[in-house]
């Protein structure tokens, strides 16, 4: 299964957040299928480096700059026809610490982005959401029809405001949007999350294993790879004004198979873990991810590989690339 390439071809696109973990393979991947890219980040989590494939490759920009910044979010905008707004800090443990940067890339931000397209007349936005939205899921998996909302997390809320936002711009001024819930994204590039943490640790030490609760933590997990094929699929699905799409998996797996899965990875054996306790890992973790994808299913797309091996693909790469700090 492959995107309708030819919708790509020639096209101007702005990706906000490009130099990031999955923007940057977004980015990749838009160039190879003939579009013209302009990356926008500010580089506090994305990193030039990310780039290197495309750095010099016809077609491609770069603009170092921050989406607080209104005038050079509106100096940037004009001239693009599709815009990928992701720029945000993901690390969702982290959000209490600094609650502005939320509010202020997923909302004030975003803003910014929304009435620059009104004003230059541009109507395709694409936007990724995350399942942070929920907050505490009773009966996984969630429906794309899941309601009420009740986020635990700042990261979660902010990226509810932001779907509400950004449905109101699309149906008052008739954009084209796709928000995309993501359940766990992961892949090469990847700063935070579990199978980065997890690869990390075990890097540091082979032996034994924190792990963050009792492990028995469910999570579905999307390699990076096919969360990119699913988002352009959509691209060229979509038919609405506003348009809902959970990008998931079919199953899910625990925390302790995650663990286990990145020791066979790693070729390790006899790793003791050591569990902190409690059914979540911190304030603001959930049980289960897990949700529905109906829209991507009704469509014809469903990802590849199983959330296991996801797991063993990505934990492949991260252990083949240098740790960052």
């Amino acid at each position: 299964m492959s995107s309708n390439l030819s919708l790509l071809v020639q096209k101007k696109i702005l990706v906000f957040g490009g130099a990031g973990f999955i923007g940057s393979h977004l980015t990749e991947r838009l160039i190879r299928d003939g579009a013209s890219v302009t990356v926008f980040d500010n580089l506090k989590t994305g990193r030039t480096a990310n780039l290197a494939k495309v750095w010099r490759q016809p077609g491609f920009r770069f603009v170092e700059g921050d989406v607080r910044e209104k005038d050079k979010v509106e100096a940037t905008v004009p001239g693009h026809e599709i815009i990928f707004h992701f720029c945000d800090d993901s690390d969702i443990r982290s959000a209490a610490e600094h609650p502005d940067t939320y509010v202020e890339q997923n909302i004030l931000g975003l803003f910014y982005v929304l009435e620059s397209m009104r004003r230059n007349r541009i109507r395709h936005i694409l936007f990724p959401s995350s399942t942070t939205v929920f907050g505490e899921l009773a009966n996984p998996p969630a429906s794309e029809r899941h309601g009420p909302m009740v986020p635990l997390t700042l990261y979660g809320g902010a990226k509810l405001a932001a779907e509400g936002l950004i449905s109101a711009w699309a149906h008052t001024y008739d954009f084209q949007a796709i928000v995309f819930r993501f359940v766990g994204i992961i892949g090469g590039r990847m700063d935070h999350g579990v199978v980065h943490d997890f690869v990390r640790k075990l890097q540091k030490n082979p032996a034994q294993l924190e792990i963050l609760g009792d492990g028995t933590q469910k999570r579905s997990f999307v390699l990076v790879d096919d969360c990119v094929e699913a988002m352009l699929f959509a691209l060229a699905k979509a038919e609405k004004n506003y348009n809902l799409v959970h990008i998931g998996n079919v199953d899910q797996i625990s925390i302790n198979e995650t663990a286990r899965t990145i020791f066979e990875v790693m070729k390790l054996k006899d790793v003791k873990l050591r569990p902190t306790g409690g059914k979540v890992g911190w304030k603001g973790d959930v049980t289960s991810n897990f949700i529905a994808t109906e829209t991507l299913t009704a469509w014809g797309w469903k990802p590849p590989r199983s959330s296991r091996e996801a797991v063993f693909e990505a934990a492949g790469r991260l252990a083949l690339e240098p740790g960052r700090a």
